[in-house]
C-alpha cells in the first residue's frame, strides 16, 4: 500500500527501497503524520486489562495456563558439544555459574511475570542489571519492570531504540527514564508487523470477557430473583361478592406471613388460598455460561477444557485440542530458551552458544499422554516399547547405578521422546489381539 503525504512517496508494507520507506513501526516520526499509531495504547487501557487479570477467575487461570505448561516442568542446562570443543573447554564452570545466577534471580518468578505481562498488557519488560568494573558487560540482576509505563522509541525501520518510563506505577507523568535495549529483557507472546508493541490476549478477547461477565451477573441477579422461594396470597379470592378487605386487615393478614422459609407450616381460616411461585427457579444456568466461557478460552487460545468446561459429547475432541495446545506451548518454550541464551546466558559466559536453557516438556504427566500409553500396555505391547527403561529413568531423575549392565530389548519401532509426538505416534499403534487371554498377563509383575 503507498500513500503520497507531502508530495513523498511512502510504504507502509514493504521493505527499504529507492523510492519508499518503511514506516511500519515508527511511532515516533516528529513533523509528519504517522498512519500507524495506536490511541487505543495507553495507560489506563493497559492498567484495566491488568486489573481484569487481578480480579481472578477463569480469564486470570486461563492467562496462567500458559507459563504453567511453559516452565512447570523446569528446566536444564545443556552444554553444547561442538562449541565446547571448538573453545577447548568442558564447559561445567560455566554451567555452574549460569545455574547460580538463574536461581539467585529466581528464574521462575521472573519468567512468569514477563510471560502475564505480556500475555494482559501485550509486553513483558525487565531490567537487566550489570555489574561494574570488570564485570561491565555480565548482568547480575534481572528486575522486572511495568510495561505500561513505558513507551518504546522506535527507528524508520522498527528498530527499538529505548525504552522510555514516561509514568509512574500509578499512571502519574514523571521525568523520563530512558533504557537501552541491551538493558533490557523484552518478551513478546505474540508479536504484530505493524507495531513495536505486542499483541494482549485480553484485548483480543475484550468484548467476549464483557458479555461473559454480563451474562454472569444476570445469571446472578435471576437466581437471586427467581432461586428462593415466594409465595402469593390470596384473600376472597372464590367469592367475587364478598367485602373487600380493609387497611387493618390486610396488615395483620401481611405479618402473619412475613419471615416464613421453607421450613414453616401454613393454617389459614376462611377464604385464604397459599400459592408458591416460581417453582422451577433458573434453568439453562450452566448453557447460559458455558456458551460465554467457551468463545473466551477460544479467543485466549486454550482448551476450554482445561479450566473445567466441558466442550462436545466426546473426550476424542478435547485430547486433539488439548493436543494442539501443547504444541503451542513448544512454541512458547522456545521463544523463551532463545530470549535468557542470547540475551543474558551467553553474556554470562561470554562464550555465546557454550551452554544453553532448554525447558522440559510442557507436562510429563499430561493425562492424554498417560492414557494412551497405558492402553497401549493393555494391549500387550511390550513395555520397552512404549516406554524404554533409559526414557523411564531420565523422566523420573533416577540415576543408573555405576556397574550397572542394564540390557534393552531392541525394538523395530522407539517411541519418539517428545510427549505430543509420543501421544501421535500411541495412536497410530495397532492393537494386538487377545484371543481368549487377560490382557494383564503380558505385563510385567501382572500389572
Amino acid at each position: 500500500m503507498r500513500i503520497t503525504i507531502g508530495k513523498r512517496t511512502l510504504s507502509l508494507l514493504e521493505g527499504p527501497t529507492l523510492a519508499a520507506i518503511t514506516r511500519a513501526k515508527a511511532w515516533d516520526i516528529k513533523g509528519i503524520t504517522d498512519l500507524t499509531q495506536d490511541p487505543d495504547r495507553t495507560f489506563r487501557r493497559m492498567r484495566g486489562f491488568r486489573n481484569i487479570y487481578l480480579q481472578g477467575g477463569y480469564v486470570a487461570e486461563g492467562i496462567d495456563l500458559f507459563p504453567i505448561y511453559a516452565i512447570g516442568g523446569g528446566y536444564e542446562l545443556e552444554i553444547d558439544e561442538k562449541v565446547s570443543e571448538k573453545l577447548g573447554t568442558d564447559g561445567e564452570t560455566e554451567k555452574q555459574t549460569v545455574e547460580e545466577f538463574l536461581q539467585k534471580i529466581n528464574f521462575f518468578d521472573v519468567q512468569w511475570q514477563l510471560s502475564v505481562d505480556a500475555a494482559v498488557v501485550r509486553d513483558g519488560i525487565a531490567e537487566i542489571v550489570y555489574g561494574k568494573g570488570q564485570a561491565a558487560g555480565v548482568p547480575v540482576n534481572v528486575i522486572p519492570r511495568p510495561a505500561e509505563s513505558f513507551d518504546f522509541v522506535t527507528d524508520l525501520t522498527g528498530a527499538i531504540l529505548s525504552y522510555d518510563q514516561m509514568r509512574d506505577n500509578r499512571g502519574n507523568a514523571i521525568q523520563k527514564i530512558s533504557l537501552e535495549p541491551a538493558s533490557v529483557l523484552h518478551y513478546q507472546f505474540l508479536s504484530r508487523p505493524d507495531s513495536p508493541y505486542g499483541i494482549s490476549l485480553i484485548e483480543r478477547t475484550e468484548h467476549d470477557i464483557k458479555r461473559d461477565t454480563q451474562v454472569s451477573e444476570a445469571i446472578t441477579a435471576g437466581i437471586c430473583l427467581h432461586g428462593t422461594p415466594k409465595w402469593h396470597i390470596k384473600a376472597n379470592s372464590t367469592q367475587a361478592d364478598r367485602v373487600p378487605l380493609t387497611d387493618t386487615e390486610y396488615s395483620n393478614l401481611e405479618k402473619q406471613f412475613e419471615g416464613f422459609n421453607a421450613k414453616d407450616q401454613f393454617l389459614t381460616e376462611g377464604d385464604i388460598v397459599v400459592q408458591p411461585l416460581d417453582t422451577a427457579g433458573v434453568n439453562n444456568v450452566q448453557q447460559y455460561s458455558d456458551v460465554t466461557l467457551i468463545r473466551v478460552a477460544a479467543g485466549m487460545g486454550f482448551p476450554a477444557e482445561l479450566i473445567g468446561v466441558r466442550q462436545g459429547s466426546t473426550d476424542a475432541t478435547a485430547v486433539s485440542r488439548i493436543g494442539a495446545f501443547l504444541k503451542k506451548i513448544k512454541i512458547v518454550q522456545r521463544d523463551i530458551e532463545s530470549l535468557w541464551n542470547l540475551n543474558i546466558i551467553d553474556k554470562i559466559t561470554g562464550k555465546p552458544g557454550l551452554v544453553k536453557l532448554k525447558l522440559k516438556d510442557a507436562s510429563p504427566d499430561d493425562f492424554a499422554q498417560m492414557a494412551t500409553a497405558m492402553a497401549a500396555l493393555r494391549t500387550g505391547m511390550n513395555p520397552d516399547a512404549v516406554a524404554p527403561a533409559e526414557w523411564c529413568r531420565e523422566r523420573l531423575g533416577i540415576p543408573q547405578d555405576i556397574g550397572e549392565d542394564v540390557e534393552i530389548p531392541e525394538q523395530p519401532q522407539q517411541p519418539p521422546m517428545d510427549q505430543t509426538q509420543l501421544r501421535d505416534w500411541l495412536m497410530k499403534q495397532v492393537p494386538q489381539e487377545q484371543s481368549g487371554q487377560n490382557v494383564s498377563g503380558n505385563l510385567p509383575n501382572g500389572v
